[in-house]
């Protein structure tokens, strides 16, 4: 049994999943450009977990979009394991970020949002699942 019975009461869960790539795409592209960005405040290590992170994130969006379109639930799982991985990728960053000393508000803040962001990610997805099974 699904989770939600429909994405912000009125749309479909479907349409759900497919705002959430879309907009988990938009903040890839912010996420690298403010990287690029700010590379100088970064160590090289913390550089190259990010770039591996939204180049799994973004492979991850993918997975879902073609579910989506193909509809294909049999990839929402895979989705939810690389979307997951994706997250224990940027976990690691923030945890190394944390360790140099280099935190701030703004990287706390945006940890956290990034946490809660793919906590409705899976949720969302997870319960467009179970409504496809």
């Amino acid at each position: 049994m699904p989770l939600f019975k429909k994405f912000c009461y009125c749309f479909s869960l479907r349409t759900g999943a497919l705002v959430v790539a879309c907009s988990n795409i938009i903040v890839d592209i912010t996420d690298t450009a403010l990287t690029i960005y700010t590379k100088d405040y970064f160590c090289y290590e913390m550089l190259v977990i990010m770039i591996i992170s939204t180049i799994w994130n973004i492979f991850s969006e993918m997975i879902l979009m073609t579910a989506i379109f193909r509809a294909n639930p049999k990839l929402l799982p895979v989705h939810l394991v690389t979307c997951l991985g994706s997250l224990i990728f940027r976990m690691i960053s923030h945890m190394l970020s944390a360790s140099l000393g280099r935190s701030n508000f703004l990287l706390v803040t945006y940890a956290f949002l990034m946490v809660g962001y793919v906590a409705a990610d899976v949720l969302i997805v997870l319960s467009y699942y179970h409504s496809e099974i």
